[in-house]
C-alpha cells in the first residue's frame, strides 16, 4: 500500500512540473529570440541614390531613388509623379537626388553590406549590426557616412568598417 502511495505522488509530481514547463514555454518565459536588427538606407546625392543593396554577396533590395528638379518636378525611380507647388520647401536650388531601403529586418550581427551603383561603382561597408534601427547615411558628394552620430569617410571602391 505504502508503494503505491509512493508512486502516485511521483506520477503527480512529475505531471505538475510537465504542466508547468508546458505553460512557461507558451507564456514566452525561457529562450527568447533576440530582438532583429532593422537597417535603414538614405542617400543623399546621385551616386547610388539608385544602388542595388547587396548583404554578404547577396543581393536583398534596390534603393528607391527620387529626383527633383529647381522647377519643382519630382521623379520617383526614374518615372515623373508631381509637380511641387511654386514656392514648396521641398524645392532645391540645385537639382537633388536622395535614394532610399526603407527598412530591412535581419539577425543582429556583422555583415559586408554592398551599394552597388549601374555604373559599376560599389561601396563596401563593414559594419556590426545590433538590434533595433540602424541608420546608413551616405552623402555622396562628401563620401561621407554618418553612422550613430559618428561622421566617418568612404569613397567608392575602398572597404569602409563602421564601429
Amino acid at each position: 500500500m505504502q508503494v503505491c502511495i509512493h508512486m502516485s505522488y511521483s506520477r503527480v509530481i512529475i505531471f505538475a512540473l510537465l504542466f508547468i514547463a508546458i505553460a512557461l514555454s507558451l507564456a514566452g518565459w525561457g529562450c527568447k529570440k533576440p530582438d532583429p536588427a532593422r537597417i535603414m538606407v538614405q542617400i543623399e546625392g546621385e551616386a547610388f541614390s539608385d544602388a542595388l543593396l547587396f548583404i554578404d554577396g547577396k543581393r536583398v533590395g534596390k534603393l528607391v531613388r527620387t529626383f527633383i528638379t529647381t522647377d519643382g518636378k519630382m521623379f520617383i525611380d526614374d518615372i515623373y509623379t508631381i509637380t511641387l507647388p511654386p514656392g514648396h520647401k521641398d524645392i532645391p536650388a540645385e537639382d537633388k537626388y536622395t535614394g532610399a531601403l526603407d527598412s530591412l529586418q535581419i539577425k543582429p550581427g556583422t555583415y559586408q553590406i554592398v551599394l552597388q551603383a549601374v555604373d559599376g561603382r560599389s561601396l563596401q561597408i563593414n559594419a556590426s549590426l545590433k538590434p533595433g534601427m540602424n541608420i546608413i547615411d551616405y552623402h555622396s558628394d562628401e563620401q561621407t557616412i554618418y553612422w550613430n552620430n559618428i561622421k566617418i569617410k568612404a569613397a567608392p571602391g575602398a572597404p569602409t568598417t563602421l564601429p
